[in-house]
């Protein structure tokens, strides 16, 4: 009997190591590869002009030793909801790629008037050694309470990766005054605003040549959200801004806001919706014929539907 049951112990302790084996072949994967939820290898790879792919990694890290040059992008594929930090001196950001696939032109070169004023740390993507890292975002990151709206990657034109922001209107068409700088993250509102910290999204006045300004920010997906937060740009020497404004969301509501005069984060309050986008329209300036401009806009939420990598 009691040698029955030494071997019933036994069977029972053998099975159980077979599981908890089978179950670590199922969860580990090789060292130094950056997986996503359904296992898909995150890419990152460094093309050139020609499309030709100058490096490559499947480690979650790509070390660059070479100086980038015009036409150098950075592509990053394998999954949906992606971390990823563009350069050592960049933020890491959560970006939503639709078809698991980010584009990101290294933004050293912008045309438009102050082409050298570049609307990103100084140190950034200059030089010979650069590190971009990648990884498949958490769905405790995608799904928290956060500014869905925010993107220091955030392009100008057309992009595959949300949010994105665009307008009719980018005074100059100098990089510095884009529309992608009222989504960076950077809310330095006062001093000289024509490099950074202090970029912003700044449109030419209304008039003959040109149209009344508009923002829209795209979320790439339903998002539910229930506050604003906009920056003013605050010069005392133009002492100006827009003392309101009307916020078109996709689901056709509106919502108007009342910014103050200040270089402060004011929050609006909304009314809970679900929306994929949302247009920043009606300017009234507080002082008509000056220049005015948003340092920075932000959406407050998360996303409306079930994460999936």
């Amino acid at each position: 009997m009691y040698q029955r049951q030494e071997r019933r112990n036994l069977d029972r302790a053998r099975w159980m190591g077979v599981c908890m084996a089978a179950v670590l072949a199922c969860c580990l994967v090789p060292a130094g590869w950056a997986t996503a939820a359904d296992g898909a290898k995150i890419t990152i790879a460094l093309v050139d002009a020609d499309n030709a792919v100058v490096k490559e990694s499947a480690s979650g890290k790509l070390e660059v030793s070479r100086t980038y040059v015009k036409g150098d992008r950075i592509v990053i594929t394998g999954a949906k909801h992606l971390a990823v930090k563009a350069d050592q001196h960049y933020a890491e950001t959560i970006l939503f790629a639709p078809r698991s696939r980010v584009d990101f032109p290294i933004p050293l070169w912008p045309k438009g008037k102050y082409p050298r004023n570049y609307p990103h740390p100084p140190k950034a993507f200059q030089g010979e050694r650069h590190v971009i890292t990648a990884r498949a975002a958490t769905a405790r990151e995608i799904g928290a309470y956060r500014n869905v709206a925010l993107n220091p990657m955030d392009v100008r034109g057309k992009s595959v990766a949300y949010p994105h922001a665009s307008s009719n209107s980018e005074w100059g068409e100098a990089a510095v005054f884009s529309a992608k700088t009222a989504i960076d993250g950077f809310v330095e509102a006062t001093g000289d605003h024509h490099k950074w910290p202090r970029q912003s999204w700044g449109p030419y006045l209304p008039g003959p040549k040109h149209p009344k300004p508009e923002l829209t920010i795209e979320f790439g997906r339903p998002v539910e959200i229930d506050k604003l937060v906009v920056v003013v740009r605050y010069n005392v020497r133009q002492g100006n801004h827009w003392k309101e404004a009307t916020i078109e969301f996709s689901d056709g509501s509106t919502a108007k806001i009342t910014p103050r005069y200040n270089g402060g984060r004011q929050a609006f309050p909304i009314t809970r919706r679900v929306v994929t986008s949302m247009k920043i329209t009606g300017l009234v300036s507080a002082k008509p014929g000056k220049y005015a401009a948003f340092v920075e806009v932000e959406a407050w939420g998360k996303p409306a539907a079930k994460v999936k990598n």
